[in-house]
């Protein structure tokens, strides 16, 4: 699986707030932020779900990397997409740094990519996760 994802028992905007507070936590900066729903409305003119695009780097895991492979850079940062289904639920999902970072074929990439994933999956795990009930 190419990413982490969990339905949150939260409202979007909260999500995107306790994400930021989660990422932060695990030492990883927001540089970029997309608003897809709003990009959609003014470039296409289409209604999109409200559909957020966090850009998140791990400067220190950013900088190991570039130390073994120059290029590395083109595979930040690291995404967060926080989504309202149709049906109201709220979904955030992280991309997998372990995945991302396999096409550097270095036994110390590995280890790196492998650090920034269990720290990914920590942000996650930071997440509420919502409560499903049966009837």
């Amino acid at each position: 699986m190419y990413h982490f994802s969990k339905i949150v028992n939260v409202s979007f905007d909260e999500a995107i707030a306790q994400v930021t507070q989660a990422l932060s936590t695990e030492g990883f900066g927001l540089l970029t932020e997309i608003n897809a729903q709003a990009a959609f409305k003014k470039k296409l003119t289409v209604d999109f779900r409200k559909y957020q695009i966090l850009g998140a780097c791990h400067p220190q895991v950013a900088y190991n990397m570039l130390q073994i492979d120059d290029k590395a850079g083109v595979l930040y940062p690291c995404n967060v997409v926080v989504q309202e289904h149709d049906d109201g639920r709220v979904e955030v999902s992280a991309v997998d740094p372990l995945m991302m970072f396999l096409m550097i074929h270095s036994p110390q990439a590995k280890e790196i990519a492998l650090e920034a994933s269990q720290k990914m999956q920590a942000v996650m795990n930071r997440l509420p996760s919502a409560v499903l009930t049966t009837a």
